[in-house]
């Protein structure tokens, strides 16, 4: 089905807008304005002009948050041109998405993203377009979407933007694409349109591959020659409420893996928040804009574990929908506690110069785990160690240990019934990390201000810096923030960066932005 909001023909007895979808083979019906999209299925298309209708405001406020959830469940949503003194902004978008018009005259249209459905495969470069209504403007200041048509071949000002929102696309164009004009402009449309058919099916069907959204690019604060190893933490609130922010942190990774030499992505747990299928779907997606761009290593944090997500058992889902076949294959994996399970696995990486091993433990991993791991250590004496679990430094920068009277112990392991034993922060320095030339940990978990930064010496000598990271508890779930931990040419000193692809913006705070350095007795 398409519902269609066309403002020049309200009930389309003559729309040639609606008689194209009709040919297309879509059943066509108006968009009803009285109640709610809920109960659709399909495509809505607002068409050009659309802001302008009498009734299109009351409805947009009534309904708005209405039109993304229809969205989510599988469906596709298109709106067409609209001014931007009609409408600065589309109404109807999600947090994790923006998209903000200018009126600037669009001078040229260019293909950005190469043999797209919606594009008739067309390769990038210039395209005619003389339509005889003009162009009402271009997208600014966009986020969350991949940018198919542009004015300029950095993408700054996209003309046709495609963002993921759930399970379902959501489409803008800046072109009036149901009024193209002239020959050349017919030319287009037709494309989009005969594409539209076949993509709503596939979008319907689940079908889609996941998108790469675009980004205008961050400020240039990474020194030349540096190395990067990214922090992905709790992204258990994208999971279940905004997968596009799950996906804009993926994308963003993988747009800038090779510019920024990132070497390798580490997920410190609570991938998803109830263990459910719907949500290690979402995540799968989202971390499979990695696959072959970028090593990355993931550990369960406790929402991993048990019905829905309340760790009474290790029983997860992870490993079905992140199959250790092909994950034990990228370089640098080196094994695990049980084949063919990724709760435990160790890495080995060559970076900065250095040996370092990776060892990815579960959420309070158990005395078993932990001997594994000591041998794991044992086995690689001339290799630097980062631990990433999910729960280890408290938010008062001190380890977690049960047996700590003085300081609080909240989501300390020991306080849930996680079945076959529990080890916590004190725990698990004293069996394990003291003992090895461990440089770094990294951990999730903890509310409150979700940082912590500890530096203690190990028995071999090495300062081990360890990193309490987490973002779920600020607006959606963490606003896409990421931890990048920049190697800089030096050979010493880590420099730590917050930044977020959703605003595109650094973070500041003293516990945000800081540095550090390695030694390596």
């Amino acid at each position: 089905m398409a519902y269609v909001l066309d403002p020049l023909d309200p009930m389309l007895d003559a729309s040639p807008f609606a008689l194209r979808l009709a040919r297309l083979g879509f059943a066509v019906e108006p968009l009803p304005l009285d109640r709610s999209p809920s109960g659709l299925h399909g495509l809505i298309v607002i068409g050009s002009g659309a802001a302008r209708h009498p009734d299109y405001a009351a409805y947009m406020e009534r309904y708005r948050s209405h039109l993304y959830h229809f969205v989510d469940r599988a469906n596709v949503l298109v709106q067409l041109a609209q001014a931007a003194a009609d409408e600065p902004a589309p109404r109807f978008l999600p947090t994790t998405h923006s998209a903000q018009r200018d009126a600037r005259e669009v001078r040229e249209i260019r293909v950005v993203e190469a043999e797209h459905a919606l594009l008739g495969n067309r390769p990038k470069g210039p395209l005619p377009w003389r339509g005889e209504h003009g162009l009402p403007g271009a997208f600014v200041q966009q986020a969350g979407f991949q940018v198919l048509l542009a004015e300029d071949a950095d993408a700054r000002r996209g003309l046709l933007l495609e963002g993921a929102y759930g399970q379902g696309r959501i489409v803008l164009s800046a072109l009036p694409l149901d009024h193209p004009g002239d020959a050349a402009a017919t030319q287009v449309s037709d494309a989009f349109f005969d594409g539209l058919r076949a993509h709503t099916r596939d979008v319907c069907a689940r079908h889609t591959q996941p998108l790469s959204p675009t980004f205008s690019g961050a400020e240039q604060r990474f020194t030349e020659g540096s190395e990067i190893i990214a922090v992905l933490p709790d992204t258990q609130v994208y999971s279940v409420r905004y997968p596009g922010l799950f996906t804009a942190q993926t994308a963003w990774l993988a747009q800038n893996a090779e510019p920024l030499n990132i070497r390798v992505a580490l997920h410190l747990g609570d991938i998803v928040n109830n263990n459910t299928p719907m949500e290690w779907q979402r995540a799968r997606s989202a971390m499979g804009l990695l696959d072959g761009v970028i090593p990355y290593v993931m550990v369960p944090g406790n929402h991993d574990y048990g019905p829905s997500g309340d760790a009474s058992t290790r029983d997860t889902l992870m490993n079905e929908y992140f199959e250790y076949e092909p994950l034990s294959q990228v370089p640098g994996f080196g094994g695990a506690f049980e084949p063919g399970r990724l709760d435990n696995t160790f890495h080995t990486l060559e970076a900065w110069g250095r040996r370092f091993i990776i060892l990815a433990l579960e959420w309070g991993p158990r005395d078993e785990v932990l001997a594994w791991a000591d041998k794991v250590m044992e086995a690689h004496p001339d290799h630097l160690g980062i631990l990433v679990t999910h729960a280890f430094l408290n938010n008062n920068d001190r380890r977690y240990d049960h047996t700590d009277l003085l300081h609080s112990q909240s989501y300390n392991p020991h306080n849930y019934s996680t079945r076959g034993g529990v080890n916590d922060g004190e725990q698990i320095w004293q069996r394990l990390i003291r003992r090895h030339r461990f440089v770094m940990t990294l951990n999730g978990h903890v509310l409150g201000d979700g940082t912590g930064y500890l530096v203690s010496e190990t028995d071999m000598g090495t300062r081990c810096h360890q990193m309490l990271v987490n973002w779920q508890m600020i607006q959606q779930g963490g606003e896409a923030n990421l931890r990048l931990l920049e190697l800089l040419p030096d050979g010493q000193t880590v420099r730590v960066h917050g930044y977020s692809p959703l605003h595109d913006r650094f973070l500041f705070a003293p516990d945000q932005s800081f540095e550090f350095t390695i030694n390596e007795r």
